[in-house]
């Protein structure tokens, strides 16, 4: 969570219409219409992309974060005041990953962002508003209400491989909680509940990561959750 923070409020620079090699991961900050994007490795070799807007001037806002393990959280700010009570955070994890890193490219044409996840999904923000307007692989919703009772705003439908939705938590990541529950859902909309412990392991300082390849992963849930049809790795 204080990473994504720290991503939301670095000074930017001229934007770019080229995309970005799969296969690096440079350290950039670019604005186009209303949205900012932040690139960013880290030291320990994972690569984040944020988008926001630069525009709103209040505390009510809503941004997203894409990871080099296939997540995409999605941050709510409900005000001033303590990180518990207001902020929440969303997290889907979307398989299989077959990028190294997240991309980017600026569609001035049609008036959008286009950000390629690791799994090569595409997920386009309007430039006018910096939320998501559609994803080529799956039916995205939005709500345009920053609230604490719908779950951080936004469901993902329809998607066509597997996504575990780890749910919303106030405060902190969901993951972060590794006895809680999420559920993966496959393209035929079957699904799957497990512990979040299952998934993830944890780095000396606690932040959570999926401790599974996709291959591993596949041979876990076929024994965990032998209905989910794995996509094609």
């Amino acid at each position: 969570m204080q990473l994504l923070i720290s991503l939301l409020f670095t000074m930017p620079v001229f934007a770019s219409t080229q995309a970005q090699d799969s296969q690096t991961c440079q350290d950039r900050v670019e604005r186009g219409g209303s949205i900012q994007m932040q690139m960013r490795p880290t030291e320990s070799g994972d690569c984040f992309v944020s988008v926001g807007n630069f525009k709103i001037n209040s505390m009510f806002y809503r941004n997203y974060l894409f990871a080099v393990d296939g997540n995409l959280m999605i941050f709510n700010s409900f005000g001033s005041g303590t990180v518990s009570e207001t902020t929440g955070a969303r997290e889907f994890y979307f398989f299989p990953r077959r990028n190294k890193y997240p991309t980017v490219t600026w569609n001035n044409e049609q008036r959008h962002l286009v950000v390629t996840s690791v799994t090569g999904d595409e997920f386009y923000f309007d430039y006018e508003t910096a939320q998501p307007k559609g994803m080529d692989k799956a039916e995205i919703q939005v709500s345009p209400e920053i609230s604490k009772t719908n779950k951080g705003g936004v469901e993902v439908l329809k998607y066509k491989g597997l996504v575990f939705d780890a749910g919303f938590r106030m405060g902190t990541a969901p993951t972060t909680l590794p006895k809680n529950k999420g559920t993966f859902t496959d393209e035929t909309g079957k699904t799957c509940s497990v512990a979040i412990g299952d998934i993830f392991s944890y780095t000396d300082s606690g932040d959570p990561y999926v401790k599974y390849s996709d291959k591993n992963l596949a041979k876990f849930l076929k024994k965990k959750c032998p209905k989910l049809k794995f996509p094609a790795i």
